[in-house]
């Protein structure tokens, strides 16, 4: 298309319309036309805004991606025909955190911005429209961008395992009888918001802060003692409570005083400012250090299996007896901010390196205990990546070339950061687990259809695999494909019923558990969790349950009435048990410099741990029972 075509479409086009002859004929003959095949970059965040110009798509259809600092990418709106496309961002100055990438062929002219921005210095009505243009869309991707963000609350949850006794600060408490002039003394001689209002027998009656001190200012009254200005019947919450539901209070209730409870007595107080000592979290304290890494070296000491501090947050939060699985997701998180990092330095020396910035958009992914945020601290990497097609690129070798080499680095740095090789190759280095968008889709289709031991576990595997860097939607496509996929085949449910069964637990004909192993020492994985998240994994595939956490697809699977609550709750407490009996383990093998294993030596365990322990395998007993009872009934002869 020549520049005269391009002058006969945009002339009548809103906004080029309110322009002149001379001034449209200006900004046109400055302009370059310009194709970029389906999942190529407009431009891209890694590029500098002195590099952008401003882009008039003529034809195809292109996206707008937003980078999260989290590693996940939202797509926040479409560019069609005859939109103008870096508009928003063309005022700015700094780094761009914005990419636009064509969803399909797109043709586009490549106006130059220097133009552009003269034209609007001299058209007053041209430059009104400009900028009323970039408000209105800032706007939208502000609403779009808040809406997004909300499912980030999951890895902020892990951040207040805190619980209520730990942020609460010392009560001052004042008499119902007493005037309000005292109360205002007290809250100023010990420096506090608000007081706890008690009887003759110290029992709550109420609280009184600095806002009934005010009203009591200002609205004229002869009623002085405090009993008449308190606020009664105040929020209150118990000191064994977790953080964040105290938080919720704050947030839901506008309340700025809540009382914190042991038994019937008021032991401390929150207000709004009690949560800025989580601040002072040693986890916080970590999390900011792999934020301002700058170097792999950097991340090395702050491996779980290197830094002490972690481990004594993971130490106080099983003290705190917090349930395991909570436990095993905060280490699971902390592993998926050291992963990103690791992305992201290894993007970086990519560029340094002259192999420029990815030629295509990719998810990565991690399956395993990592993928079902079930980590401990005996792991061993267990990844791929889902890339964006690109067969119909000119230029598939340099994609192929790029993503050797980057995910090689990547593997090689997670190695270092105490991530060790998967000894059986599931990494996304290896081509069997770095496959584009369609390839992964035939991958599956194989899977499903050889149906031999290797495709069982490759199923198996992939069946947990969670995004944790990049283009979420590419892998939400997979994870929906796969559940479908997998909920029809019938073959495979009872090849993986089969696999399963395999795996036999310490327990009698009479459902006697024998906790006298050889060398007296007892696998926490083969012996009890392998067989339960088999189990609800089996279930999970059956039903289309697109969950990828052992507790999540037990809530879900008893959501839609496929397990019974019972057993749901009886799961949770079997996987609280091992889960804490296996990162205590994990704890004291690091503290006495040992290898980390899954195995405990029951002569340790004291007899209540002995008898919990018991218990937790007689639940997965249970349900490996019903799996067979199951398969027996549907084994095909």
């Amino acid at each position: 298309m020549e520049q005269h075509e391009l002058l006969e479409i945009v002339k009548n086009v809103y906004p080029f319309d309110v322009l002149t002859e001379d001034q449209l004929h200006y900004i046109i003959s400055g302009s370059k036309y310009t194709t970029f095949k389906k999942g190529e970059f407009l431009f891209h965040e890694d590029e500098t805004v002195e590099e952008l110009d401003i882009y008039f798509l003529v034809s195809g259809l292109a996206k707008n991606v937003l980078h999260r600092s989290s590693g996940k990418q939202y797509s926040l709106r479409f560019y069609y025909p005859g939109d103008l496309i870096g508009i928003m961002i063309m005022l700015t100055s700094g780094e761009m955190t914005f990419s636009v990438q064509a969803m399909e062929n797109c043709n586009v002219f490549r106006i130059q911005k220097s133009r552009l921005l003269d034209i609007m210095t001299r058209n007053n009505d041209f430059s009104k429209i400009i900028f009323e243009s970039i408000g209105n869309r800032m706007k939208t991707l502000y609403d779009e961008i808040k809406s997004k963000s909300s499912d980030q609350d999951d890895e902020n949850i892990t951040l207040f395992r805190t619980k209520v006794h730990n942020l609460m600060d010392s009560p001052s408490f004042i008499h119902e009888e007493d005037s309000i002039l005292e109360a205002a003394n007290v809250m100023k001689d010990r420096d506090t918001y608000g007081l706890v209002v008690v009887d003759s027998d110290k029992t709550l009656k109420g609280i009184l802060t600095q806002r009934e001190i005010l009203s009591y200012i200002t609205e004229p009254d002869r009623r002085e003692k405090v009993k008449d200005w308190m606020k009664r019947n105040p929020f209150w919450i118990r000191d064994e409570s977790f953080a964040y539901e105290a938080l919720s209070y704050f947030k839901h209730e506008e309340v700025d005083f809540v009382p914190i409870m042991r038994n019937d007595a008021v032991v401390g107080v929150l207000t709004s400012t009690s949560f800025l000592n989580i601040q002072d979290s040693n986890y916080l304290d970590l999390s900011y250090r792999i934020q301002k890494a700058v170097k792999n070296e950097d991340l090395v000491q702050l491996a779980t299996v290197k830094s002490e501090t972690f481990q004594q947050f993971i130490g106080d939060l099983l003290l705190q007896e917090s349930p395991g699985y909570d436990v095993c997701e905060v280490i699971s998180n902390y592993n998926d901010r050291l992963h990103r990092k690791i992305i992201q330095l290894t993007e970086k020396e990519m560029r340094e390196e002259g192999y420029g910035r990815s030629p295509i958009n990719y998810c990565f992914i991690v399956m395993g205990s990592q993928g079902r945020s079930e980590q401990g601290f005996h792991t061993d990497q267990d990844n791929g990546i889902i890339l964006d097609d690109y067969s119909h690129l000119s230029d598939t070798k340099r994609v192929d070339s790029y993503f050797q080499a980057f995910t090689e680095k990547l593997n090689q740095k997670l190695d270092a950061c105490g991530f060790p090789e998967c000894t059986g190759g599931i990494m996304a280095k290896e081509q069997k687990w770095k496959r584009s968008y369609t390839d992964w889709k035939k991958a599956i289709d194989d899977w499903l259809h050889e149906i031999d031991a290797q495709e069982v576990q490759n199923t198996t595997m992939f069946y947990d695999f969670r995004p944790i860097y990049g283009d979420y939607s590419i892998a939400e496509e997979i994870r929906r494909y796969l559940a479908e996929k997998s909920k029809r085949s019938l073959s495979m449910q009872q090849l993986l019923r089969k696999d399963a069964l395999r795996f036999k637990l310490p327990v009698g004909p009479l459902g006697r558990v024998n906790l006298k192993p050889k060398n007296h020492l007892f696998n926490i994985k083969k012996s009890g969790l392998m067989q339960i998240v088999n189990m609800i994994r089996i279930h999970c595939v059956k039903y289309g349950v697109k969950e990828v956490n052992t507790i999540k697809r037990v809530n879900a699977l008893k959501n839609m009435q496929a397990f019974h609550p019972r057993d749901a709750e009886n799961v949770k407490l079997a996987m609280h048990i091992l889960l804490t009996l296996r990162t205590r383990q994990n704890l004291k093998e690091l503290k006495e410099g040992k290898p980390l294993s899954n195995d405990i030596d029951v002569r340790e365990l004291s007899k209540d741990e002995r008898q919990r322990l018991k218990e937790a395998i007689q639940i997965a007993n249970r349900l490996q029972q019903v799996m067979e009872i199951s398969f027996n009934r549907n084994r095909v002869v």
